[in-house]
């Protein structure tokens, strides 16, 4: 497989440094990985280029859970709906959720609280090939955060 998909964080230290003149490159697997972590973690109006592009999940930040399974459909639906406008690589988006509350410690500050932990699952098919993918993240809301 060609590695032909810039690698994210972009350092153009590298085109000036050596003689190389190149930007870092991954895989098309990696790419898609990094643009849907990016994704996930972009509120929508953000973007200075695209005011839609990014995730509705912000939405529901600090959101009180009164029912378990509503909030994970809607927050499974607002992330497929985000990955199948903005991830065109990817097929036959499915989003599998899984929800819950942690005791969040403060070493800093020395505090506590409790936070949601919310694994996501994004699987689908490359579009390039057919082949079956996958994607895991780890987010904490109230504030969103990543691992």
């Amino acid at each position: 497989m060609t590695q032909n998909h810039y690698q994210a964080p972009l350092h153009f230290k590298s085109l000036f440094e050596d003689g190389n003149h190149q930007l870092a490159h991954c895989s098309l697997m990696e790419s898609i990985d990094q643009h849907l972590e990016i994704l996930l973690t972009t509120c929508p109006g953000e973007h200075a280029f695209d005011a839609e592009y990014g995730c509705k999940i912000w939405d529901m930040d600090f959101e009180r859970v009164l029912s378990k399974s509503q909030w994970e459909e809607t927050f499974s639906t607002y992330i497929k709906e985000a990955v199948v406008h903005f991830e065109k690589r990817i097929t036959e988006v499915e989003i599998k959720i899984l929800m819950k509350d942690i005791q969040w410690e403060d070493a800093l500050f020395k505090t506590s609280s409790v936070r949601k932990k919310v694994e996501v699952i994004i699987l689908g098919y490359l579009r390039e090939n057919g082949q079956r993918c996958g994607f895991r993240y780890t987010l904490y809301m109230g504030p969103l955060a990543t691992e």
